[in-house]
């Protein structure tokens, strides 16, 4: 039954979608692959009614499908995809985030944040505290800096749901950070109102999330 439903799913426009489901046959036991299945019909309907967006890179792994899969929001969509832009000095910074983002999906190397954060300020990615939240945020450091925040639907699929300019969120604990984590939440809530974001384990971190090609730091 389950083989039957798989394959009825949609898959149009979905990039690596033959891949990314026969590797979840090898690595998955059956009660896995159907909570996850179940999320992914969910963003497959996300996408659908335009409330979520896939963001392939804009240059293909040499390897072919992308090893990871990244979905946006429409805000971030627009940001970095669409536009338009204020500028065109806003425009090329705006290029500059689609490029990090890029990074994500065309699977390059990717420094995560120890847990305690002792090397976040060199991370490309960190899960904020408190990490039972299970709020991410992907680092952009060309000025202005701009940090993306998201959540993991799943191991090596990010969706990312905000944006924010680094100046605008002050210091670590500030109300503005805090403003930031609640927003991302709640829009996550929003689109997947009966599925919790990906959780890991701390003695599985950070390959719980992302699966291979990683550095602490």
């Amino acid at each position: 039954m389950l083989r039957l439903w798989v394959n009825r799913l949609p898959c149009q426009g979905l990039v690596g979608y033959p891949l990314l489901i026969n590797s979840l046959k090898l690595r998955r036991p059956w009660n896995s692959l159907l909570t996850y299945m179940s999320i992914y019909s969910e963003i497959l309907n996300r996408t659908g009614e335009g409330r979520l967006f896939p963001l392939p890179p804009l240059v293909p792994p040499a390897r072919g499908n992308a090893p990871r899969h990244m979905y946006v929001s429409p805000e971030i969509n627009e940001l970095c995809n669409t536009g338009p832009w204020e500028s065109t000095a806003w425009m090329s910074r705006c290029m500059v985030l689609r490029a990090a983002l890029d990074r994500f999906t065309q699977g390059g190397v990717i420094p995560v944040a120890s847990r305690p954060l002792s090397g976040a300020k060199h991370s490309y990615m960190r899960q904020l505290f408190r990490w039972r939240e299970e709020v991410w945020e992907i680092r952009s450091l060309d000025q202005p800096g701009i940090r993306v925040l998201g959540r993991f639907a799943d191991t090596d699929i990010f969706v990312a749901l905000t944006w924010h300019k680094r100046a605008d969120l002050a210091g670590p604990q500030s109300r503005q950070w805090r403003d930031a984590i609640v927003g991302c939440k709640t829009i996550w809530r929003n689109l997947f109102p009966s599925y919790p974001p990906k959780t890991g384990g701390s003695n599985a971190y950070p390959t719980d999330y992302v699966s291979g090609n990683t550095i602490l730091v």
